[in-house]
Parts: C-alpha cells; sequence; structure tokens
C-alpha cells in the first residue's frame, strides 16, 4: 500500500453544500413578518438606534414589543442579512453623508459618530458596502467637482 493511498483513508470527506433554506413551513407567518419587518426599517430610519455603540437585537425587540428570535428570523427572511449587516448597513450610510457634509472630519471620529465601537469593525463594513476604503471614499468626496470653489473666471458678476 503505498502513502497516498493511506492519506486518502484518513481525509475527512468534504461535507455536501447546503441546499437553500426552505422556508415553505413559515407561510402562515409571513404577513406577521412582513408587517414586522416594515417597522424594524421604519424605526431603523427615524429613530436611528443604530448610533448607539451597544444597539443589539434584543433592545430593537424591546422597543417593537415582539420576541427576539422571531425579530432575528424576520430580518434573516425579509432582508436576505442578519441583524448585524442590517445595522452596519445604516451606519455605513450614514457615515458616508457624514463624510459628504465634512470630507476632512478624521475617518475613527467619522466611525464613532456613526455607531461603530472600533476602527477595524468601520473599516471592514465600510469596504464590504460601498466597494472602497473610507479614506478613498473621502479622498473621492473631497477632489469631487461640486466640492471645489468656482475660479475666479466662473463668478458671476454684478
Amino acid at each position: 500500500m503505498n502513502l497516498f493511498a493511506i492519506f486518502r483513508r484518513r481525509r475527512p470527506s468534504i461535507p455536501p453544500r447546503p441546499l437553500a433554506p426552505d422556508y415553505s413551513y413559515l407561510e402562515d407567518e409571513e404577513p406577521q413578518m412582513t408587517k414586522l419587518y416594515a417597522r424594524v426599517l421604519g424605526l431603523m430610519e427615524d429613530k436611528k438606534p443604530w448610533l448607539d455603540g451597544e444597539f443589539c437585537v434584543g433592545q430593537l425587540a424591546k422597543r417593537l414589543f415582539c420576541n427576539r428570535s422571531f425579530l432575528s428570523r424576520t430580518i434573516n427572511i425579509c432582508s436576505g442579512h442578519n441583524f448585524r449587516w442590517l445595522v452596519n448597513y445604516y451606519r455605513v450610510l450614514y457615515a458616508s453623508e457624514l463624510m459628504k457634509k465634512d470630507p476632512y472630519m478624521k475617518v475613527d471620529e467619522v466611525s464613532k459618530l456613526s455607531g461603530f465601537n472600533t476602527l477595524p469593525t468601520f473599516n471592514y463594513s465600510f469596504k464590504l458596502l460601498m466597494k472602497e476604503r473610507p479614506s478613498e471614499y473621502m479622498a473621492r468626496v473631497r477632489s469631487s467637482p461640486a466640492r471645489r470653489l468656482p475660479s475666479r473666471s466662473m463668478e458671476l458678476r454684478p
């Protein structure tokens, strides 16, 4: 018996790729989930609870008067992402707006104002959602034509 045959026998088999989840058993809960998800989005956009760095799914469940696990499952199914991704999505959008308003603000200051507790998490989330690093985004915003002051030849004359 050669060495390759021994290695093949000891190597664990690769588990099969999981199938797409079957949510057919949730058909009865779909109207409830749709309404709850609309309430989640409304609260996230109106009250901006994600600005708090300690914001968690339990706090959101308390605000919406619902079960934590049902809320988490609703977010997962309706958005296709988990709670943490949803929170970071809102934080990154807010951070990009802050950068547009003041492109000379420090990146760590933007991350804190957006609700992120750590700079690496902010950088990772920003790159994941915006497809560029925060510093690259800020540099692009700084150099955009809308930010430049008009030249003297373009000023309006009385």
